[in-house]
């Protein structure tokens, strides 16, 4: 429930507006943001004293876990630096990796993820063939066509054409 309420509050913030944090609905998403780290550094802490921190099959010895603990000191990076006049817009856009958390709370979603990541090597050449066509087929439309297709008038490039109007 806490990543669910993690992906409305990340969709409801408006970076362009709330660059200064002035209005109520800015402060409101603060407060929740700020309980949904609590909640996860708690939840990482907690992990961490039950399985141990270090060795074989402890809470590094998973990536899953290494992700989250990454997350966890971003977001506690961001706190700790809150400096007026330093920008943390970098650092605060790996919030955005917040549901990836939920890739491991679900077993059949992390087979699916795993299985993924394991395929992408393998489609590079796939891409790389669909980007060289794609290429080609831009450069023989903007060759062939040149605006005839925008419907609408634009300036034409050959402005050095002389048109000889009579008038009746």
């Amino acid at each position: 429930m806490v990543i669910l309420l993690n992906c409305v509050t990340l969709g409801m913030y408006q970076p362009c507006m709330d660059d200064k944090c002035e209005t109520n609905r800015c402060k409101i998403l603060q407060l929740f943001d700020d309980f949904i780290f609590a909640f996860f550094s708690l939840e990482m802490t907690i992990k961490m004293v039950a399985m141990g921190v270090c060795g074989r099959g402890t809470y590094l010895a998973d990536s899953w876990n290494r992700l989250d603990l990454f997350i966890v000191l971003t977001g506690a990076m961001e706190y700790i630096l809150n400096v007026d006049n330093l920008n943390l817009s970098a650092v605060r856009t790996i919030r955005v990796l917040r549901p990836l958390r939920a890739i491991n709370r679900i077993p059949s979603m992390r087979i699916l993820v795993m299985l993924l990541l394991d395929t992408l090597p393998m489609l590079g050449n796939v891409l790389l063939l669909c980007f060289f066509v794609f290429f080609i087929f831009g450069i023989v439309g903007v060759q062939l066509w040149q605006g005839i297709l925008r419907q609408r008038c634009y300036m034409d490039q050959n402005l050095n054409k002389t048109h000889n109007f009579t008038l009746p």
